[in-house]
Order: C-alpha cells, then sequence, then structure tokens
C-alpha cells in the first residue's frame, strides 16, 4: 500500500469512530490550529521568505492574520451552523418536524496552491474541521520549504490521523486521486481543475475548484485616476503578481492612458522605492520555470516602466505594459507575474463587451465615481467577485462567498460558506402516525376530489407563531376528519 493510500485510509478510519463529529473535538482542533499561528509564527514566515521573498509583516498580513481570523469566527458560530436549521412547511406538514441538518461529508482532500501557501491551504482544512470531516491536507510541492513546515508542524497541533499531510509532487497528488474522496478542494489554475474534475468523475466525488483567470480592470475617465491607480498597483504588484485575485490588465480610454501609466509608476515608486529589486517588501517569481514563461509574455508588447529582470533571482520589476493589442501574448493567458497591461477602450460599452467575450473572471474591479457606471458594470457582466473602486479587499471579508464561476472555478468558501461547502446539508421530515386522514389524499382511488383538497394543502405555505401554529393545528385536526368523510 502507497503512502499516499496509507493517509486516506488512516483518516478514514479516524473518521469512523466518529470523534470529529464531537462539536467540542471540533473546537479543540481549531483552537490548537489557532496557538500553531501564534507560537511558530517565525517557522512559518521563515519559509515563505524562503519560497516567496515575503517579509515576515506581509506574512502576517496576507497569510496568517486572515487564517486566525477565519478560526476566530468558526469557534465562536459553530454551534450555530452546526444547529438544525427550521424550514417553512406546506399545509400536508403542519404538523410535522421539518428541518435542515448540517452533517459531514466525510474525507475531504484538500489541494492547495503555492502561490499563498498557507492562506488557501489550511482556510478550507478551517472549513473541514468546522465541519466535521476528516481531511488530507496536500501542500504544493512548489514551495518546498513551505510544504515541510506544514508537513512538520500541523501533526503536532492537530490529529494527525484525522488531518494527515501528504507531501510530493505531480505522482504523489495523482495517486492521491486515484483514492475516494467525498469531497476534493482543489486551489490552483483551470487546466488543471478539469484534471481533477475528471478524476474526481470517476467517484462521482464533489468537487470545489478555486481556479483564476483574467481579472480585468475598468478606469473611467472621470474618477479619481491617482486614487484608483495607487489601490491598482497595490493589488497587481503584491506578491510580485502571484494573485489569483489580482487585476490581471487594465481597460480606460486614450484620453486617460498616459496619466493612468504615470499614476502607476508614481505608486511603485511609493512602495517599492527606485529599486524594487532592494525592497524587503517586493517578492520574487517562484521559479525560473515561471520567470521564463512570465518574460515570454513580454515579446510583442511595449514597455512603458519596468522591465528590469534577473533570471539568477527570479526577479522581475513592477512592469507596466502600454497600447496593448488583444492578440498580444500577454493576453492570452492568465498572467501570475507583475506585468499590467494596459489597453485603450472607447468607453464602459466597449470594455462591457471586451470582458463578456472572454471567459468568466475570478475577480471583476471597476473603477468609477458615477453609480450608474458601476450599476451597469455589475449588470451587464459575470464574475466570480466584483468590487468598485479597490482590489483584492473582497477576500477579507468572512460574510461574502469566494469562488469562481465558469472557467474560474466553482464552489465558494470563507465563514459559513466554507463549512456549508464541507457539509451535506440534509433534509429531513419527522412524522407522526397520527391524523392519518389528511393522507387519504394521496392514497389511491385517485379522484378530482381529492385531486382539489390536495392542491389546497400543499400549495399554501405557513409561517406562523407558536400560538398561530397550536391553533392551526387544531382547525386542521377537525379539517382533517370533515375531508376524510368527505373524501369517504
Amino acid at each position: 500500500m502507497s503512502r499516499e493510500q496509507q493517509a486516506v485510509a488512516r483518516a478514514r478510519k479516524a473518521f469512523e469512530t466518529g470523534r470529529s463529529k464531537c462539536l467540542e473535538h471540533r473546537i479543540r482542533q481549531l483552537k490548537n490550529l489557532q496557538r500553531l499561528f501564534i507560537e511558530k509564527q517565525s517557522v512559518i514566515s521563515d519559509a515563505v521568505k524562503k519560497d516567496l521573498n515575503k517579509s515576515e509583516v506581509g506574512t502576517q498580513l496576507y497569510e496568517t492574520l486572515g487564517l486566525e481570523g477565519e478560526i476566530s469566527l468558526a469557534i465562536k458560530k459553530l454551534k450555530e451552523w452546526a444547529a438544525p436549521r427550521p424550514v417553512e412547511k406546506n399545509l400536508m406538514t403542519i404538523s410535522d418536524t421539518v428541518y435542515i441538518k448540517p452533517e459531514p461529508l466525510g474525507v475531504v482532500l484538500i489541494i492547495g496552491a503555492w502561490n499563498y501557501p498557507w492562506a488557501v491551504t489550511i482556510q478550507p482544512l478551517i472549513g473541514a474541521i468546522a465541519a466535521g470531516n476528516a481531511a488530507v491536507v496536500k501542500p504544493s510541492e512548489v514551495c518546498v520549504h513551505t510544504s515541510k513546515v506544514m508537513e512538520d508542524l500541523l501533526p503536532l497541533y492537530i490529529d494527525k490521523e484525522l488531518y494527515p499531510v501528504v507531501t510530493g509532487g505531480v505522482s504523489e497528488t495523482q495517486e492521491l486521486l486515484r483514492q475516494r474522496f467525498d469531497h476534493i478542494f482543489y486551489t490552483g489554475n483551470s487546466m488543471v481543475g478539469k484534471l481533477i474534475m475528471e478524476a474526481a468523475a470517476k467517484h462521482l466525488t464533489p468537487v470545489t475548484l478555486e481556479l483564476g483567470g483574467k481579472s480585468p480592470c475598468y478606469i473611467d475617465k472621470d474618477c479619481d485616476i491617482s486614487i484608483a491607480c495607487r489601490r491598482i498597483a497595490w493589488g497587481k504588484y503584491t506578491n510580485c503578481g502571484q494573485t489569483c485575485i489580482a487585476p490581471d490588465y487594465i481597460l480606460c480610454e486614450p484620453s486617460v492612458l498616459d496619466r493612468v501609466i504615470e499614476e502607476v509608476k508614481k505608486s511603485i515608486k511609493e512602495f517599492y522605492t527606485d529599486n524594487p529589486k532592494t525592497c524587503p517588501d517586493y517578492g520574487r517569481i517562484i521559479n525560473q520555470r515561471h520567470f521564463k514563461r512570465i518574460m515570454n509574455m513580454l515579446e510583442d508588447s511595449a514597455i512603458a516602466a519596468g522591465g528590469d529582470n534577473d533570471e539568477s533571482d527570479c526577479y522581475i520589476a513592477p512592469t507596466v505594459l502600454r497600447d496593448v493589442k488583444p492578440e498580444a501574448k500577454v493576453m492570452q493567458e492568465e498572467i501570475f507575474g507583475p506585468l499590467l497591461p494596459i489597453l485603450p477602450v472607447n468607453g464602459l460599452g466597449e470594455a462591457i463587451k471586451f470582458i463578456n467575450k472572454g471567459e468568466k473572471p475570478l475577480a471583476l474591479y471597476v473603477f468609477s465615481s458615477d453609480d450608474k457606471v458601476i450599476k451597469r458594470m455589475t449588470d451587464e457582466t459575470s464574475s466570480g467577485g466584483l468590487l468598485a473602486n479597490d482590489c483584492l479587499v473582497h477576500y477579507s471579508v468572512s460574510s461574502l462567498p469566494f469562488g469562481g464561476v465558469g472557467n474560474s472555478g466553482m464552489g465558494c468558501y470563507h465563514g459559513k460558506f466554507s463549512f456549508d461547502q464541507l457539509s451535506h446539508l440534509r433534509g429531513c421530515l419527522i412524522k407522526q402516525l397520527k391524523m392519518e386522514g389528511v393522507n387519504s389524499m394521496r392514497y389511491p382511488p385517485h379522484t378530482l376530489k381529492k385531486l382539489g383538497w390536495a392542491r389546497f394543502f400543499i400549495l399554501n405555505n405557513v409561517d406562523m407563531g407558536w400560538i398561530g401554529r397550536m391553533t392551526l393545528l387544531a382547525v386542521l385536526a377537525v379539517v382533517a376528519a370533515v375531508v376524510l368523510q368527505y373524501l369517504l
């Protein structure tokens, strides 16, 4: 039996003991996980520094702080989330107990990504633990140091049988995908997403796919361009552009194109100094393969700012490309790097047409002081999330579902959405062996009279207070007796 098979089998056996279903156990595991981020912050930050050149403050700001918040929320709300959820009834079921009961799915496979290796791997794990599942955690092998730290630390803080960590590359992931899971949660690109879905289909395993795409950014000519470009520059060049919801390209009218370039350049200097290479807050491309992929995108576009690079250091400066053509290399796939193409368009209508010609993006950004512009962009496009006058920050709002649509993914998570995504919301109806008279309308022989009464009972929903329900029950008992006499 392979290492991967053993991990899955152990997780399944641990889940079958039933201990993960206990709310106290879930809360204890979540608190232990929270403790990890407090006690091992320097170990976590050192590894992320080696992998992506993120500073310790940057690691806390973009990786672990959000996780601590998610854990706190899950601990605080878990009893409420896990409780049976009453639903509306019709007259047929007025005397019954009808509710939704969240229950664990079983064993979840979580395949993390390398760009925010803690944030996008542990976020779904928080949801899996909160929902009472076992989970096999597969960190990205591309982040070599972080993957090792995760493998070493997680078993010290949380139940190592219920939540095993499996490291390795493509062959290990393929072996994991041959196993049977109750849900697969994958963060990465759409090409691999299709392979994940294909593997899951063999076992009819549901999937959550957090993918990416070319997230557009439209700048209205009448907005505060200086503030808009400052926020866009932050969203684009954070983590050296390796963010799934980074603004991928800018659409703006030719009349403001030069101003946009100047303001982005000004923000780059403000954030990362005259020499971003020596700035502790500017990251690096994850490896040389991705360095070459990004540099290859520059071939047929004009550089308006940046362009400096050093392959030995996986360094590419914050770069702006001007007057980019739709057919340019940089517009054919998600950039996932510090290149910011600017495409001129003749107004909002043309921008919307251009966006709708492509695949549905994970995020869509619009900068405007005009509510009508924002409303049109909201009404006439489709994307995983939409943000007006800022970038990235919707990811930090636990009450918003985070996820894609179409090519940018399926399913969503964060906060209660993580809990629901990794639970089976089981519909329950508890009936008593009484009031059989009401049921006579459904039993053969079927007649038009019975159909008439069935329509009355089924098509009338009930949402009343306790006293109203008691009164109605008494009335229904009488009605049932009358109906029974009438039908017989």
